[in-house]
């Protein structure tokens, strides 16, 4: 049972794999990473394929359909870090699972400059469970259940949008959370969670907050925090053999 776990960068990764397979995670190693790529690894027992993706969905898409085609998966862990359309409900720092995933940029721009899936007649995909818009349903903890993970059930469950572009303001960032009624952003997602429903896989999201969608005040971001915090996140997701 090989689990893809996947990652935009390196670093991500990187930061994920530091608390539960430290070896796998240092400088020495760094390098058999490519930015493009997948290498196959064992994480507590278990067959692991670590995918860096790209940053974006056009990247992530590509890549994950090349490494879905070339490896034997039984489905996909993607961890990264996020930002926040309200910081009350998914704080700096905390993880939040995806149980839905919407694409921002996909439909009929309005006059306000989103887009608007709404009555567009051209689906992004359509199989087995009907036609694919602009959203993508997910069930994080029955993915978790046949991932073979431990979802904590304390951590939040919320819909993500996912972006071509980063927010740059608090006007556009209250519009999109209006418009989706998401709670995080990111830049790969929805791509990810499709290449897997293409091919009938499991697909589990989790993320960790490190800045407040629309902040460009990289002063006001926990990013470096939110990365380490993605080792947290994959030790509980992936807890010890017997433990738990």
């Amino acid at each position: 049972m090989t689990l893809a776990l996947a990652a935009a960068t390196p670093g991500e990764l990187r930061h994920a794999l530091a608390k539960i397979a430290p070896e796998l995670a240092g400088p020495e190693w760094a390098g058999l990473i490519p930015a493009r790529g997948a290498v196959q690894a064992e994480i507590r027992g278990r067959d692991v394929l670590l995918l860096v993706t790209g940053v974006g969905p056009l990247s992530a898409a590509l890549e994950a359909a090349t490494a879905l085609e070339r490896y034997r998966v039984t489905g996909m862990l993607n961890l990264g870090v996020a930002g926040s359309f309200d910081t009350a409900k998914a704080p700096l720092c905390a993880p939040v699972a995806a149980s839905e995933e919407v694409c921002a940029d996909f439909g009929v721009a309005g006059r306000d400059g989103l887009a608007d899936a709404s009555g567009f007649p051209f689906p992004q995909w359509e199989g087995v469970g009907g036609k694919i818009f602009d959203r993508l349903r997910l069930d994080p903890d029955e993915a978790a259940k046949a991932l073979g993970l431990a979802l904590p059930p304390g951590w939040t469950r919320a819909p993500a949008l996912t972006s071509g572009v980063v927010t740059g303001g608090a006007e556009r960032a209250a519009a999109l959370a209006a418009r989706h009624a998401t709670l995080t952003e990111s830049m790969e997602g929805f791509a990810l969670a499709l290449a897997c429903k293409a091919r009938g896989l499991p697909f589990l999201e989790v993320r960790t907050i490190s800045n407040a969608v629309g902040e460009r005040d990289l002063k006001q971001w926990k990013l470096a925090l939110a990365l380490a915090g993605l080792g947290d996140v994959l030790a509980g997701l992936m807890p010890e053999p017997g433990v738990g």
